[in-house]
């Protein structure tokens, strides 16, 4: 399921099995936090991806994992957890945006009232 827009608001980038996010990564998350916030048509689409390599069913296991850190730290800064979904994708992606740190891009969607 590709994503439906074309660029996203965001990439969040995780060293493998992280379970925080550097200072930069969590200002970056912040913004995308405090807009999403602001407008309650406002959803999240979180995509996780890995660098290429391992086994199908191992990247999509941490790219889920990538996904929960950045699912947890929005949580924490009161992003209504309905509005958030997360989509594993593994290595499967037309770009890669890093050889060896997981990523996760965020897109935003905004319902019809």
């Amino acid at each position: 399921m590709p994503s439906l827009a074309e660029e996203p608001v965001a990439v969040i980038e995780l060293p493998p099995i992280a379970d925080s996010l550097s200072p930069e990564m969590t200002a970056r998350l912040r913004e995308v936090a405090e807009a999403a916030k602001a407008d309650e048509r406002v959803t999240l689409s979180l995509e996780g991806f890995v660098p290429d390599g391992g086994s199908p069913q191992l990247n999509i296991g941490l790219a889920e994992q990538s996904l929960m850190v950045v699912r947890k730290q929005l949580i924490a800064m009161r992003v209504p957890v309905g509005r958030i979904q997360i989509i594993p994708f593994g290595e499967h992606h037309n770009r890669a945006r890093s050889p060896t740190n997981h990523w996760v891009e965020i897109y935003v969607r905004v319902r019809d009232r």
